[in-house]
């Protein structure tokens, strides 16, 4: 099913900063007329100050009630003897608050976005806000005995 919306170089190029600089710790999109652009991203060095769990706080901010959005987040875990692991997980956040046509298409423009970003380990879609909360989210991208790793603020 395609909407007929595409996504902005821009949402591409700061993810491959994401992915392979790691200059981004999550970058949130919407739907912007007929393009799905860039709505806001947290640098590596914001996210340093702020602490891994005021950063994840920060992003499920970003998801507002009444609206779609699309976003990734670079989530950290331990393992213990495999040490620490990173994932990119993509979020498509529909929420059940949101006008049926806004839910639609975001649903349908998921792919015009997705298939451009190469690197995705996990994909999670959310309608509401129990599914976008840490220790679910964890739950489903993370072995079962790995830990988070929470880093304090500087």
């Amino acid at each position: 099913m395609s909407s007929g919306v595409g996504a902005d170089d821009a949402c591409v190029n700061l993810f491959e900063e994401m992915k392979l600089r790691r200059k981004y710790a999550f970058i949130v999109y919407k739907i912007d007329g007929d393009q799905i652009v860039v709505d806001l991203a947290l640098t590596a060095e914001e996210a340093a100050s702020l602490g891994s769990e005021a950063s994840y706080e920060k992003f499920i901010a970003q998801m507002p009630e009444g609206e779609g959005r699309y976003g990734v987040f670079d989530f950290e875990y331990d393992t213990g003897a495999d040490g620490i692991r990173n994932k990119l997980v993509f979020f498509l956040w529909a929420p059940d608050t949101a006008k049926i046509k806004s839910r639609m298409l975001y649903a349908s423009s998921k792919q015009a976005i997705r298939l451009r970003l190469n690197g995705i380990n996990t994909e999670i879609q959310c309608t509401d806000p129990a599914e976008l909360s840490f220790e679910s989210v964890f739950e489903k991208l993370a072995p079962s005995d790995a830990k988070p790793v929470h880093k304090a603020a500087k």
